[in-house]
């Protein structure tokens, strides 16, 4: 398992909003090319859905990636 919370180690999809670019996600990618954002957030507070409507613009509990050395 790598460090990087998303499942690429890369930004996600700029449609995806927020969820996209989030410290707390990690894209779920499935066998036919879907790709599903899980809010790690979710797991400690109700207030987050497991998987979010995309796109997210607004989320009180978005948090920029820490920066990669």
């Amino acid at each position: 398992m790598m460090d990087d919370p998303r499942a690429d180690g890369q930004a996600g999809d700029s449609r995806a909003g927020l969820c996209a670019a989030c410290a707390h996600v990690r894209i779920v990618a499935t066998d036919r090319g879907g790709r599903f954002y899980l809010c790690h957030l979710s797991v400690t507070d109700p207030r987050f859905p497991r998987y979010p409507t995309i796109p997210v613009l607004s989320c009180p509990g978005y948090r920029p990636p820490d920066p990669q050395p």
